[in-house]
Protein backbone atom coordinates (compact mmCIF):
# COMPACT_ATOMS: atom_id res chain seq x y z
CA UNK A 1 0.00 0.00 0.00
CA UNK A 2 1.45 3.36 -1.00
CA UNK A 3 1.72 6.36 1.31
CA UNK A 4 -0.89 8.20 -0.71
CA UNK A 5 -3.38 5.39 -0.13
CA UNK A 6 -2.69 5.61 3.61
CA UNK A 7 -3.50 9.33 3.48
CA UNK A 8 -6.74 8.35 1.75
CA UNK A 9 -7.53 5.91 4.56
CA UNK A 10 -7.04 8.67 7.12
CA UNK A 11 -9.43 10.82 5.14
CA UNK A 12 -12.12 8.20 5.10
CA UNK A 13 -12.11 8.21 8.90
CA UNK A 14 -12.46 11.99 8.98
CA UNK A 15 -14.95 12.56 6.16
CA UNK A 16 -17.58 9.95 5.27
CA UNK A 17 -17.66 10.36 1.48
CA UNK A 18 -18.67 7.60 -0.89
CA UNK A 19 -18.60 9.67 -4.07
CA UNK A 20 -15.03 10.38 -5.14
CA UNK A 21 -16.28 12.21 -8.22
CA UNK A 22 -17.71 14.96 -6.03
CA UNK A 23 -14.46 15.20 -4.11
CA UNK A 24 -12.54 15.43 -7.39
CA UNK A 25 -14.94 18.15 -8.60
CA UNK A 26 -14.50 20.16 -5.38
CA UNK A 27 -10.72 19.72 -5.54
CA UNK A 28 -10.68 20.89 -9.16
CA UNK A 29 -12.83 23.91 -8.35
CA UNK A 30 -10.54 24.75 -5.45
CA UNK A 31 -7.46 24.18 -7.61
CA UNK A 32 -8.71 26.75 -10.11
CA UNK A 33 -10.60 29.28 -7.99
CA UNK A 34 -9.28 28.73 -4.47
CA UNK A 35 -6.62 30.39 -2.40
CA UNK A 36 -4.41 29.02 0.37
CA UNK A 37 -3.08 31.35 3.03
CA UNK A 38 -0.13 29.76 4.80
CA UNK A 39 1.89 32.46 6.50
CA UNK A 40 3.63 33.24 9.75
CA UNK A 41 3.52 36.74 11.16
CA UNK A 42 4.40 38.63 14.32
CA UNK A 43 1.82 39.58 16.94
CA UNK A 44 2.35 41.93 19.83
CA UNK A 45 1.02 41.06 23.28
CA UNK A 46 -0.23 43.84 25.57
CA UNK A 47 2.82 43.30 27.80
CA UNK A 48 5.08 44.33 24.89
CA UNK A 49 6.37 40.87 23.96
CA UNK A 50 6.26 39.71 20.36
CA UNK A 51 5.40 36.17 19.33
CA UNK A 52 5.00 34.35 16.03
CA UNK A 53 1.55 33.25 14.90
CA UNK A 54 0.53 31.02 11.98
CA UNK A 55 -2.37 31.73 9.64
CA UNK A 56 -3.46 28.55 7.85
CA UNK A 57 -6.62 28.97 5.79
CA UNK A 58 -8.30 27.90 2.56
CA UNK A 59 -10.71 30.14 0.67
CA UNK A 60 -12.84 30.18 -2.50
CA UNK A 61 -14.34 33.48 -3.69
CA UNK A 62 -16.97 33.60 -6.46
CA UNK A 63 -19.86 35.76 -7.56
CA UNK A 64 -22.28 32.81 -7.89
CA UNK A 65 -23.78 31.76 -4.55
CA UNK A 66 -25.12 28.48 -5.95
CA UNK A 67 -21.62 27.35 -6.94
CA UNK A 68 -20.22 28.21 -3.50
CA UNK A 69 -23.17 26.46 -1.84
CA UNK A 70 -22.58 23.30 -3.93
CA UNK A 71 -18.90 23.37 -2.94
CA UNK A 72 -19.88 23.72 0.74
CA UNK A 73 -22.37 20.83 0.44
CA UNK A 74 -19.56 18.59 -0.82
CA UNK A 75 -16.85 19.49 1.70
CA UNK A 76 -19.25 20.00 4.66
CA UNK A 77 -16.82 22.26 6.56
CA UNK A 78 -16.08 25.96 6.69
CA UNK A 79 -18.37 28.95 6.39
CA UNK A 80 -19.81 31.15 3.66
CA UNK A 81 -19.67 34.95 3.91
CA UNK A 82 -20.86 37.79 1.72
CA UNK A 83 -18.36 40.45 0.61
CA UNK A 84 -20.06 43.45 -0.93
CA UNK A 85 -18.36 46.03 -3.08
CA UNK A 86 -17.06 49.21 -1.47
CA UNK A 87 -17.42 52.80 -2.53
CA UNK A 88 -15.53 53.67 -5.69
CA UNK A 89 -15.39 50.06 -6.91
CA UNK A 90 -16.38 50.62 -10.51
CA UNK A 91 -17.03 47.45 -12.47
CA UNK A 92 -16.71 45.20 -9.40
CA UNK A 93 -19.34 42.63 -8.43
CA UNK A 94 -20.45 41.33 -5.02
CA UNK A 95 -18.68 38.16 -3.92
CA UNK A 96 -19.51 35.11 -1.86
CA UNK A 97 -16.60 33.56 0.01
CA UNK A 98 -16.23 30.10 1.48
CA UNK A 99 -13.46 29.79 4.07
CA UNK A 100 -12.04 27.27 6.52
CA UNK A 101 -8.91 27.33 8.62
CA UNK A 102 -6.54 25.37 10.85
CA UNK A 103 -7.54 21.72 11.48
CA UNK A 104 -10.42 21.84 9.00
CA UNK A 105 -7.97 23.11 6.38
CA UNK A 106 -5.70 20.16 7.24
CA UNK A 107 -8.52 17.67 6.64
CA UNK A 108 -9.42 19.29 3.32
CA UNK A 109 -5.77 19.45 2.29
CA UNK A 110 -5.55 15.68 2.76
CA UNK A 111 -8.84 15.22 0.92
CA UNK A 112 -7.83 17.37 -2.08
CA UNK A 113 -4.18 16.28 -2.35
CA UNK A 114 -4.66 13.32 -4.75
CA UNK A 115 -6.64 15.51 -7.19
CA UNK A 116 -4.65 18.73 -6.97
CA UNK A 117 -2.10 19.95 -9.51
CA UNK A 118 -1.79 23.72 -9.13
CA UNK A 119 -2.10 23.99 -5.36
CA UNK A 120 -0.38 20.69 -4.51
CA UNK A 121 2.73 22.24 -2.98
CA UNK A 122 0.70 24.59 -0.76
CA UNK A 123 -1.56 21.71 0.37
CA UNK A 124 1.54 19.74 1.31
CA UNK A 125 2.76 22.68 3.37
CA UNK A 126 -0.45 22.56 5.39
CA UNK A 127 -0.12 18.79 5.91
CA UNK A 128 3.54 19.19 6.82
CA UNK A 129 2.72 21.96 9.27
CA UNK A 130 0.27 19.86 11.27
CA UNK A 131 1.41 16.28 10.85
CA UNK A 132 5.10 16.08 10.01
CA UNK A 133 8.03 17.64 11.76
CA UNK A 134 10.33 16.48 8.99
CA UNK A 135 11.84 18.79 6.37
CA UNK A 136 10.46 19.20 2.87
CA UNK A 137 12.84 16.61 1.38
CA UNK A 138 11.32 13.83 3.47
CA UNK A 139 7.88 14.73 2.11
CA UNK A 140 9.26 14.08 -1.38
CA UNK A 141 10.27 10.58 -0.26
CA UNK A 142 6.95 9.95 1.51
CA UNK A 143 4.85 11.04 -1.47
CA UNK A 144 6.59 9.57 -4.50
CA UNK A 145 4.48 11.54 -7.02
CA UNK A 146 5.99 14.85 -5.85
CA UNK A 147 8.53 16.85 -7.75
CA UNK A 148 9.43 19.52 -5.18
CA UNK A 149 11.41 22.56 -6.25
CA UNK A 150 14.77 23.20 -4.62
CA UNK A 151 14.91 26.60 -2.87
Amino acid sequence: MSDLERVGEMLNRNFPHDNRDLIAYAAGLFDGEGNINYAQYKCNKPNGKTYLKWNVAMEVAMTDLDCIKNFYDIVKVGSIHFKGIGKGSLGKVDQWRWRCSHQKALHLAKLFLPYSTVKRERLLKIINHYEFIKPKESLGKKFSFLKLKKN
